[in-house]
């Protein structure tokens, strides 16, 4: 028996005792259980072919492992505990190629099927679990939750099903920066859009593009020239952790009725945009040259855009904050070390300062990702109530180094008289580029110009 396949087997046998109960030794399994089982034992297996004197065995069984997919992540042993280093190597591309996949597939539209007649907060838990976005209805009143609504969605995107739900209430909603769920309100009746205010949507994947508003204004040192002007809304789905969006000017073209194309009034500039802390929804606008005399009825836009997203993440959870200081958790390739956590007794509340070490078992763009994520982290306290205080204060990156790096989150404002809190931070893998395709056809043309800012 290889050194490979007797560590391995020791790591299967360890996350085995997370799924034995008293009751295990006396009734048969739940299915669950049993397919986690049959899962690790064919790890195990391939595990042990990897170590193999045949080239043909060992690159099957990394075939098998990556067609395995996500489950496999949080299964594979540490590196720490596989001797060989051909084995070693074969588990780090096995991570890679199937976190590539991961977040690949993550970046995809989410769908709603459900079809009747049901409450308002059925069918934002149905949204909910069907699609892994947050929804946030702490804001509407009882009578609004349980109106009774009736939806036909077969396959329908979720930007889609939440703005047919947002004109059938209606409702606004807004991404809660803090937690990053999607936050709901009442939309009064004297606040309610007419068809002429209707915005003008595009959906693209996990996307959504609004026209906020369409302006002319003069263009400073011409008699016969102004600039149109558009301002665009982009929304993600709470699910992903968007970084930033680019685009080029010269990939966003405007079209007046009359097939007059308007030059940009910066061809050759290229922007970046970060989304900010916790951010997902973000403002961009664009410029066009046109002469003051040739002003068509209707605009056509269309466009790329490109926005970067740290697309998977792992929850690490330690249970009970000030018992687990020095204590490391480990979710697929991503190890979280608690250093230490610190309370400040106020006068009516509690903050909380944790500080946590971060570390690899690769760099690249795993890493490299989560660099840029510390500006966008998730991370919250829980009591044992269930009660989640998401990171309100601030965070402060205190060391770096290859593969490895230390944070301070700072909580502020929590219940005096609580003391055990369950600390979880979710830790990013990989970096993905989503392309964004957007068009608009017969935008209104503004009747009078504004002055510039």
């Amino acid at each position: 028996m290889s050194r490979v396949w007797y560590q391995s087997g020791l790591v299967v046998l360890c996350l085995s005792c997370f799924f034995t109960t008293e009751e295990s030794y006396s009734a048969p399994l739940p299915k669950p259980v049993v397919e986690l089982e049959q899962i690790k034992q064919q790890i195990s297996e391939l595990i042990e072919k990897l170590d193999s004197n045949q080239r043909v065995v060992r690159q099957r069984a990394e075939i098998q492992l990556v067609a395995l997919g996500k489950p496999v992540l949080s299964l594979l042993p540490p590196p720490e505990l596989v001797s060989s280093n051909s084995v070693r190597e074969a588990l780090q591309r096995v991570r890679l190629e199937i976190e590539k996949q991961a977040a690949k597939d993550s970046i995809k539209a989410s769908h709603v099927n459900l079809k009747g007649k049901f409450s308002l907060k059925q069918i934002l838990s149905a949204i909910t679990d069907q699609t892994g976005n947050q929804l946030d209805a702490t804001n509407l009143p009882e009578p609004v939750l349980q109106q009774n609504i009736s939806v036909n969605y077969v396959e329908v995107p979720f930007w889609k099903t939440i703005d047919d739900l947002a004109r059938k209430v209606p409702l606004t909603y807004q991404i809660n920066g803090s937690n990053g769920h999607l936050m709901f309100r009442q939309n009064p009746a004297k606040e309610q859009p007419s068809k002429k205010t209707t915005p003008q949507v595009y959906y693209n994947g996990p996307f959504r593009i609004e026209v906020e508003a369409i302006q002319r204004r003069p263009l400073v040192g011409s008699m016969n020239r102004e600039l149109l002007r558009a301002t665009f809304l982009i929304q993600v789905e709470p699910r992903l952790r968007p970084l930033f969006l680019s685009y080029a000017a010269g990939e966003i073209k405007a079209v007046g009725d009359s097939k007059l194309n308007l030059p940009p009034f910066n061809p050759y500039a290229k922007y970046e945009l970060p989304l900010g802390e916790g951010g997902k929804d973000l403002k961009f606008t664009m410029q066009w040259l046109m002469n003051s005399m040739q002003r068509p009825k209707s605009i056509q836009i269309q466009g790329r855009l490109q926005m970067e997203l740290a697309a998977e993440t792992l929850p690490i959870t330690f249970d009970d904050l000030f018992q687990s200081q020095g204590a490391i958790r480990r979710r697929g390739n991503v190890s979280v070390e608690l250093i230490e956590a610190e309370k400040i007794n106020l006068a009516s509340t509690q903050d909380l300062s944790v500080r946590v070490a971060l570390s690899y078992d690769y760099g690249g763009p795993a890493f490299e990702s989560h660099r840029t994520w510390i500006y966008h982290n998730r991370t919250f306290l829980q009591d044992p109530q269930g009660k989640k205080y998401w990171l309100n204060g601030s965070s402060q990156t205190t060391l770096e180094s290859a593969g490895k790096i230390s944070v301070l989150y700072r909580f502020t404002d929590l219940p005096r008289n609580q003391a055990n809190y369950q600390f979880t931070y979710l830790a990013p893998t990989l970096i993905t580029s989503a392309p964004i395709e957007f068009h608009f056809e017969k935008l209104e043309f503004p009747a009078t110009a504004t002055n510039a800012d």
